[in-house]
């Protein structure tokens, strides 16, 4: 009689991925194929939708009442885009959070890093966009603090650009290659996102935010240059808005992926 030889959980695993031919950072080889929970055009509505009404919003109301911009779009603390920049990173923190407590990232340190990442970035931006509460709760800046912070608010950004700048840059630079550069590689090589990193490659619906985020950011630089009139008062805000929601879209669409790898393992 032939005996039965019990296969480890590790390899049951990897065979059912490589039937799957999902992309995980743990599987050495392919095929690979692309996620099924990545959103298509019946979600526009909020991929395309979101980041085209915005941006549409933005400008006519700037365009048509610039008083009612300055009063309730612009304001430190309680205009539209203000909130907006604390409550769409904090939404972001809450995925992130949510996503290192699986099992399943907290066994793989690559998911694990990132999401990590994102999470101290989410509170980072949540944060310092309202002074760690001072624009909520109005405490006054101790003396101290003032005399170092350029707008004497408790917070880290407006005393060096490293706490500024440079990290914005980085948010740039990730939100143009990544939503623009990578999706359109992808049209021409498909294997950008057919390796076993594809996971954590931006989906092409990411691509009218990374959009929006370019337009304003753009328009912004000619702004100063004196080469073009904005079409928005102040449009690094609008640049901003841009910007965290392709962090919240990012991990909204890397959950959707993790959630159908982590069920392709328990199968």
């Amino acid at each position: 009689m032939a005996s039965t030889i019990s296969r480890p959980r590790g390899d049951t695993v990897m065979t059912r991925q490589n039937e799957l031919g999902l992309s995980d950072g743990t599987r050495q080889t392919g095929p690979y194929r692309a996620f099924s929970a990545d959103p298509g055009w019946r979600e526009a509505w909020w991929w395309l939708c979101i980041p085209a009404g915005l941006a549409v919003f933005l400008i006519a109301v700037s365009r048509i009442s610039p008083t009612f911009y300055e009063a309730w779009i612009l304001p430190e603390g309680y205009g539209f885009l203000e909130l907006g920049h604390f409550f769409i990173p904090l939404a972001g923190l809450i995925i992130a959070l949510r996503l290192l407590s699986r099992p399943f990232v907290r066994a793989r340190a690559p998911h694990a890093g990132l999401l990590v990442l994102a999470a101290l970035a989410c509170l980072y931006i949540a944060g310092e966009e309202h002074s760690w509460g001072q624009h909520f709760f109005q405490w006054t800046t101790p003396d101290y603090w003032g005399e170092l912070n350029r707008q004497q608010e408790t917070n880290l950004h407006n005393i060096d650009d490293i706490f500024d700048k440079k990290p914005r840059l980085l948010l740039e630079l990730g939100t143009f290659v990544g939503g623009l550069l990578i999706p359109l590689a992808a049209l021409f090589r498909p294997r950008v996102r057919r390796n076993r990193w594809s996971v954590f490659m931006p989906a092409d619906a990411m691509v009218p935010v990374a959009l929006g985020a370019l337009f304003f950011k753009v328009s912004a630089i000619l702004q100063n240059n004196a080469w073009f009139s904005a079409p928005v008062y102040r449009p690094a805000e609008a640049t901003e808005s841009f910007l965290y929601l392709f962090i919240l879209f990012y991990l909204i669409i890397l959950a959707r992926r993790i959630g159908e790898l982590d069920s392709a393992v328990a199968k």
